[in-house]
Parts: structure tokens; C-alpha cells; sequence
């Protein structure tokens, strides 16, 4: 826990009282909001009061037009349409939000979907899924997460008669292909005002689109949301503007438990106060897993299915899957600290490694691992198909990561993805080339601030403020996600009430209190992964960052502070 704490720029004064006047809020909650930039009475409407009429129409994205008016055509002269997307959370479920959406108005006979195989066809549109679409009938593909860049991809379907629309949400290259239509509202020539959407979420504009023409009611649109829900989370977007709306939107229905697959995905008693953090971590790993380890296919197949049995057991294999994907996760992280340590990395600007035996399907999570261990940019390679290798790559806060392999791609055969992470392919002869190319590029792009794990603090606050209404002021800010993230605050110069007790395996965890001297209650705090601190708690003076979080069980809420870091005293 070596973090440096940073404070978020104290706003001003005069624009707190204001907020404070016109909504009813105390200095501290609306000290909070102006931080976050909501410093007038509109934009608090929008953030706490989302509305499903203040999303965009969807026409004013680039191509939409041409895009409804292909599929519309193919409905009407009964041509097969198939959905096409990555084998990811939001590639899946972007995937079957299309296929539940059209599948209401079209006759199922004509209609499919197809997720490619990660370890034979890789990420994106493939020659194996357009082979597929041409040999089976299929003149029309949706292509969902993925296709901004798949320009001979997209050649080499025309000279199959095979048709296709692209709704995607990562950044293009200089050159969009020349499909029939090109969703995504990163294009530079696109209009549209929320230039954050996922997947999903560009998947659910055409949805909006086409339902100008074809009329179903609103309400049986909008209860598709719940899958939008769930890539959003999962594909950390921003969580403002439209995505606040469709999120907040999503939670309602997921909350419903109309969707068979997801309903046996949740606890039934977890249903009622199911938030963002639920999917992050309780979801979208077991929807991930059947893609990384085996087959993506089968996690659209859940989402989609009106067949308990066959839910049942989907669900069955899923988990089974996940388990294996922790197993080869956690011993492919343990081989990658191993080679780090062995190849005297420690020293350099970047991480690089390789491992034979990876498995695809958790490279990127290993990434992640290796990032939070070290703090470098980083990438993980392992073999790919016909003697490539493959790779993911990981960032640190506000390193563009994609940027800096955009500088290195003489290398690829392909490469796609975003400021914080990316995925890329490359002949096995020209690794260690990268490997020189890249660490001399990231040497000179990183800045300083960007070599050590900052935490981000949104204010000091005091034992004594933390009420009933503090908590509640919490709740009312999410869903939480990136560019509105849970408030980070600090409490200083504290001591343990009481006892401290370690907790989970090995004792890796810690729970103690704080008191408050003005009301003599106590405050339940936990430090997951703090449990080598034990000692240090029960003797010394701290401060901690933390973040607000309830608990809820058997209808009861509490409250407790999550320990995000620790400064003792010395």
C-alpha cells in the first residue's frame, strides 16, 4: 500500500453554496458534486433524475440511416440476417440484445448469431464466420464490438455477396471499412454527443432505429436494457450521460429478473439491491469465462434461452468454467512474476512476457495482475494460430497504452483497442524487436506522475459526519463507474476502537471499528487484503482512504467504510 494520495482541486466557494442552496444539500455533499462537475441546478437534475427522454435520437449517428434501411430491406424480402459479435461481455451481450430485439419481429427461421472462437478464429470478424454466413444462406451480418478495423475483412465479404453492418464503439483507424453501414459514434465524420456508448449500447441504437419502423412498444424495447447494463459495467465506459440513463435503466429491469439466463446468474436474495459492482464482479466473470476458456456461443445461448433445463445447465457449465479460469489465471500470474523476476524487468519502463502455455482466454487478466503488481505498462503474449503469438496489453491511470503500441505497428498483423487496453497479434520472429521498440517508446512518452500509483482523493471529511445521511447522500450518486467514480475520502489521525480481527484465507483481511466521540457510536471499517497490517493497526495512529459501502442481509442494511489505503503514523 505505497500510494500516493492526491486531492481533487478544491472547488469554489461560492459555486458550493449555491448548489447547497438550491438542492437542500449540506456543504460537504454539495462540495462532492461540484467536484464532480455537476454545479448548476440542470445538470443535478440530469445526474440524480435520469430520464429515458434525454437520451439521443439515434439518427444522428453517422449511417444510421443506411443501416435501418438494409436490415428493414432484408426483412422484407426475407433474407437471413445474422448477429455477429466478440466473444466479451459486451461483444455477448450486445450479440443477444440484437438477436432478442429482432427476433420480435422477425420469423427465427431467418435469423442467427455467431460468436467467433477464440483460439481458432480470434478477436473480430473472421474469413471462418463469413465462410459460415455465405455457406448457410446469410446475405446480411450485423457485426456487433467489434469491425471498425476489418477493412479487407469487409472486401473480402463483398466478394461473397455477404453484406454488413458495423456497430462498434472502439476508435478507428484512418481508413472505416467499406461496409453497407459503420456504426460508431468514435468516427470523426460522426455527430452523435455521446461518444462513450459500448458495444452494446451502439448495438441498442440500431435496435432504437429500426424500432421507428417497426413500432413495438416502448416499454418491451427498454426491458432489453438489462444486457445494456451489464456491458456497460462490464466494459468499464463512461458512466455519464447516456450510459448513466441506460445503466440506471438496466439495473431496474435486471432487478426484475425478466431474462431467464441472468435470473439464475443472481442470488434471488441479492435481486433487490443488485448495483454495478454485482455485475463487475459477481456477473461478468462467469459470462467472460465461457469465452476465455471455451465458447462464447454459449454465454448468448443463456442470455437468450426461454428453456429453464437448458438455462440450467448452461449456467452449470459456466461456473465450471469460471472455476477453471481462476486456476489457469492465478498459476499463469505465478509463471509471469517468476519470469519477471528471472529476466530482471524490474528496472524498465514497460512488462513484457511470454508463456507458451497461456491460455488466451485470461492473458488479459493476467495483464491486469502483472499492472497492479508492478505499475507499467504492460503486455502478456502467448501462441496463437499458425505460429503467431498473441498479446494482451494492459495500462496504468492516464497512460494511453494504445497510443504508445500505435508507435510499434510495423510489428502487428492486427492490433485494436483502447487508451487503458488493447489486443494485438504479431509473427513470433519479430517479438524481441517489439519488445526494444516498445520499451523505447514508453520511455519517452511517460511522464512522471505516471511511474507510481496515485489515489485520488475527493476531500478530507470527519469521524463525526459519518450519519445515516452521509450514507444515503452515497447511495444516491451511483451507479458508479468510470468518470463517476465512488467518492475516495479520507479520515485522519485515527485509532482502532476495540479489537482487530483478520478475516478470509490465510488471514489476508481485517475488521475493526472507529468511534465517534460526539455520538460514542461506532464505525465498522474492513481492509480487504490489510491483514499483514494487523499488528500496526492495533498500535498505531492512521490515516485511511476509504470509500462508503452498505451491506445488505436478510433486509437489513449497514454501513461500513472500505479501506482503499493506510498512512501509520511513525
Amino acid at each position: 500500500m505505497s500510494q500516493k494520495w492526491i486531492y481533487k482541486q478544491e472547488p469554489d466557494e461560492e459555486i458550493v453554496d449555491a448548489i447547497s442552496s438550491s438542492l437542500g444539500f449540506g456543504s460537504f455533499e454539495s462540495k462532492i458534486l461540484v467536484i464532480r462537475g455537476i454545479d448548476n441546478y440542470q445538470k443535478a437534475r440530469e445526474f440524480f433524475k435520469p430520464n429515458l427522454n434525454d437520451i439521443h435520437n439515434p439518427f444522428l449517428m453517422k449511417d444510421m440511416q443506411l443501416a435501418v434501411d438494409r436490415v428493414a430491406t432484408a426483412i422484407e424480402n426475407g433474407e437471413k440476417i445474422m448477429v455477429y459479435g466478440d466473444y466479451d461481455v459486451d461483444g455477448t451481450t450486445a450479440v443477444a440484445l440484437m438477436y432478442l430485439y429482432l427476433s420480435k419481429i422477425v420469423d427465427k427461421k431467418y435469423l442467427d448469431f455467431y460468436i467467433p472462437d477464440r483460439n481458432i478464429e480470434g478477436y473480430g470478424i473472421s474469413l471462418e464466420g463469413i465462410d459460415y454466413a455465405k455457406n448457410n444462406g446469410f446475405s446480411l451480418i450485423i457485426a456487433l464490438d467489434c469491425g471498425i478495423k476489418a477493412i479487407d475483412k469487409i472486401e473480402y465479404a463483398k466478394t461473397q455477396d455477404v453484406d454488413f453492418i458495423i456497430c462498434d464503439h472502439h476508435l478507428p483507424g484512418e481508413e472505416i471499412p467499406d461496409a453497407v453501414a459503420v456504426l460508431d459514434p468514435k468516427r470523426k465524420d460522426c455527430r452523435y454527443p455521446f461518444k462513450e456508448l459500448s458495444g452494446c449500447g451502439v448495438g441498442f441504437k440500431l435496435c432504437q432505429g429500426l424500432n421507428t419502423i417497426y413500432k413495438l412498444p416502448e416499454a418491451e424495447l427498454f426491458e432489453l436494457t438489462d444486457l445494456l447494463a451489464i456491458s456497460i459495467a462490464a466494459d468499464i465506459v463512461s458512466m455519464t450521460g447516456e450510459n448513466r440513463v441506460l445503466a440506471k435503466q438496466g439495473l431496474k429491469i435486471l432487478r426484475k429478473a425478466r431474462n431467464l439466463g441472468l435470473r439464475l446468474l443472481i442470488p434471488e436474495e441479492k435481486l433487490a439491491t443488485f448495483e454495478i459492482s454485482n455485475i463487475v464482479f459477481e456477473i461478468a466473470p462467469k459470462i467472460n469465462a465461457a469465452g476465455r476458456i471455451s465458447h462464447g456461443k454459449a454465454a448468448v445461448e443463456l442470455m437468450v434461452s426461454d428453456n429453464l433445463k437448458q438455462a440450467h445447465q448452461i449456467v452449470n457449465d459456466i461456473v465450471t468454467l469460471n472455476d477453471s479460469r481462476r486456476e489457469m489465471d492465478m498459476s499463469s500470474t505465478t509463471e509471469a512474476l517468476l519470469q519477471i523476476e528471472e529476466t530482471q524487468q524490474e528496472k524498465n519502463y514497460t512488462t513484457v512476457v511470454y508463456g507458451a502455455g497461456w491460455n488466451k482466454g485470461v492473458i488479459g487478466i493476467v495483464a491486469s495482475r502483472l499492472t497492479e503488481t508492478y505499475y507499467k505498462p504492460t503486455l502478456v503474449f502467448t501462441d496463437g494460430n499458425n505460429g503467431e503469438m498473441v498479446a494482451s496489453a494492459r495500462s496504468v491511470a492516464d497512460f494511453d497504452v494504445h497510443d504508445a503500441l500505435e508507435n510499434c505497428s510495423e510489428f502487428f498483423l492486427k492490433f485494436g483497442g483502447h487508451p487503458a487496453a488493447a489486443g494485438l497479434s504479431m509473427e513470433k520472429d519479430k517479438f524481441d524487436l517489439f519488445r526494444q521498440k516498445f520499451e523505447e517508446v514508453v520511455s519517452q512518452k511517460i511522464q512522471e506522475h505516471q511511474k507510481e500509483p496515485c489515489l485520488t482523493i475527493d476531500s478530507d471529511v470527519h469521524v463525526d459526519d459519518l450519519n445515516k445521511d452521509f450514507f444515503n447522500f452515497h447511495r444516491k450518486l451511483a451507479p458508479f463507474g468510470p468518470n463517476n467514480m465512488k467518492p475516495i475520502l479520507a479520515l485522519k489521525n485515527q485509532r482502532v476502537a476495540g479489537y482487530v480481527k483478520t478475516m478470509g484465507k490465510d488471514n489476508c483481511h481485517l475488521k475493526f471499528y472507529i468511534r465517534q466521540e460526539s455520538t460514542g457510536r461506532n464505525i465498522e471499517c474492513v481492509g480487504f487484503k490489510l491483514g499483514k497490517f494487523a499488528d500496526d493497526f492495533r498500535t498505531k495512529t492512521f490515516d485511511i482512504a476509504f470509500t462508503a459501502e452498505e451491506n445488505h442481509w436478510k433486509g437489513n442494511v449497514t454501513y461500513y467504510l472500505n479501506i482503499r489505503d493506510v498512512k501509520f503514523a511513525e
